[in-house]
């Protein structure tokens, strides 16, 4: 039997959606396709993955899911190792399609990019989960949102409306948004992007930069996230930020 899986990639948000549209019976079977839109259940990999179950043949099968930040990391353990092939073929092709000259501009990163195939049920089926994925008690998850929301407040203040740090603060509002809606599961994927954008931000303050890179650091992993609170909190005043920029500069 084979499913008809329909993946799309949108460049703005980085985020890929792949869906199971249907099943079909192999060439010359005639045996009846079940309905998966009967008996789906959902469930959650991660912060930045939601999956979607079906029953066919006595095992579970995905049917659906939606990956956060798919450029970062295309593979997602608990998903199927063939959606890690597609989810990188489809993300390649995209960054190749949006390179063409045709194709720049700000309507470039709006596009959605699509593919379908006819897989093999059998390649979807849910692979067997060694560990439980971990989840930091309710307390924690929501002490590291405030403790975002806190540098993002304190970030505003400090890089004013300088638009080389906005893509920086934009980052950190999602990675405060993925940890706060993730059910104290881990967002890898959002920490690192939001590395990657701070580092890649020329923002005013370096003690500032250096230490925001330290808290999303530590944010990667929900046995390290108190630490990250506590960072946090802790970081100096915009004043004494500036004075150990120009302590440096001496």
């Amino acid at each position: 039997m084979k499913a008809q899986l329909t993946l799309k990639y949108r460049v703005l948000s980085d985020t890929v959606l792949g869906f199971v549209e249907g099943m079909i019976p192999d060439d010359g079977e005639s045996e009846s396709t079940p309905d998966i839109s009967s008996s789906i259940v959902r469930d959650r990999l991660d912060a930045d993955t939601t999956v979607e179950w079906a029953p066919v043949g006595g095992v579970d099968v995905l049917v659906g899911f939606q990956q956060l930040h798919a450029s970062v990391r295309p593979r997602v353990e608990g998903l199927p190792g063939l959606i890690s092939v597609l989810v990188t073929e489809l993300v390649l092709k995209a960054k190749d399609e949006d390179s063409a000259p045709a194709t720049t501009g700000p309507a470039a990163i709006l596009r959605t990019f699509e593919m379908r195939h006819d897989v093999d049920v059998t390649l979807l089926v849910k692979p067997t989960v060694v560990h439980e994925p971990r989840r930091a008690p309710r307390a924690t998850t929501k002490g590291a949102e405030a403790a975002l929301h806190h540098l993002i407040e304190r970030a505003e203040i400090i890089e004013g409306e300088d638009p080389t740090s906005r893509r920086a603060l934009s980052a950190l509002r999602d990675l405060a948004a993925s940890i706060g809606d993730g059910d104290g599961l881990s967002s890898e994927r959002t920490a690192e992007a939001t590395f990657q954008a701070i580092t890649n931000s020329a923002m005013r303050s370096r003690q500032h930069k250096d230490m925001l890179l330290r808290v999303v650091e530590d944010l990667r992993d929900q046995r390290t996230w108190s630490r990250a609170i506590e960072n946090a909190m802790a970081a100096p005043d915009p004043e004494v930020l500036s004075d150990l920029d120009a302590a440096d500069d001496d």
